[in-house]
């Protein structure tokens, strides 16, 4: 079983300090809807992100969109060898069922997260697609998946070819694998990640996004670990 946390994503409800922005209440006008129900969102919201600490990080649910779509219609998804796990900023985190089919449009995700973020559940046919518990940091979450090995994936880790990473992983009989992914544009984890995880690596020489590490994840996972002959 591959698991795959997106760690430390920037995927948030406006902060307190800037629900009364002039940006974020003509947004939420335009919207019809309550400013603190609001998903922060850089793309509309960067005049206001410029007044909260880390601002030039913040607000970026896209990542965890495009990361979403990417895992959820991968290979080793439907052949059920995935648990993906998106955990934020402020420790909340979110459990994403493996039948869960995510919308393509960007509108319509924000929409399902301000959602979520609500009720904490989203379910549909009696399955519960999307779970959210509130302070659950990440150090927590790792220990609770029990993994063989845990890899966090960081431009400061040992460089790693994958695929050959992968092999010896697979030699020492390490079935269940954790793999920590930033969920954040660029910097590093603000936790110490060394901490938690049985090895830090980077696989190219320059910064990646979370959708591009996790596919090179995925293929090569599902190369190693369940293509064998």
């Amino acid at each position: 079983m591959l698991t795959i946390i997106l760690a430390e994503s920037e995927l948030e409800r406006i902060p307190f300090q800037i629900l009364s922005h002039p940006a974020i209440i003509s947004y939420a006008k335009k919207l019809n809807k309550k400013t603190e129900r609001l998903i922060l969102d850089s793309s509309f919201h960067h005049s206001a992100l410029r007044k909260i600490p880390e601002g030039n990080r913040r607000g970026r649910p896209d990542i965890v969109h495009i990361f979403l779509l990417t895992t959820l219609e991968s290979i080793v998804n439907k052949r059920k060898h995935l648990k993906v796990i998106v955990h934020t900023r402020n420790n909340e985190a979110i459990y994403i069922h493996p039948e869960t089919r995510l919308m393509r449009n960007y509108t319509r995700f924000i929409g399902l997260m301000e959602q979520l973020f609500e009720k904490k559940k989203i379910s549909s046919d009696d399955k519960n697609l999307l779970e959210m518990y509130k302070n659950v940091p990440l150090e927590e979450i790792v220990e609770r998946e029990k993994s063989d090995f845990v890899i966090a994936f960081s431009p400061e880790g040992e460089k790693v070819r994958l695929l050959d990473y992968f092999k010896n992983l697979e030699k020492k009989n390490c079935k269940d694998l954790l793999c920590i992914i930033g969920g954040f544009p660029h910097g590093d984890f603000h936790c110490d990640i060394k901490k938690y995880v049985d090895e830090t690596i980077a696989i190219y020489d320059k910064p990646l996004s979370a959708w591009t590490v996790a596919n090179e994840v995925l293929v090569n996972y599902e190369n190693i670990f369940l293509n064998k002959k």
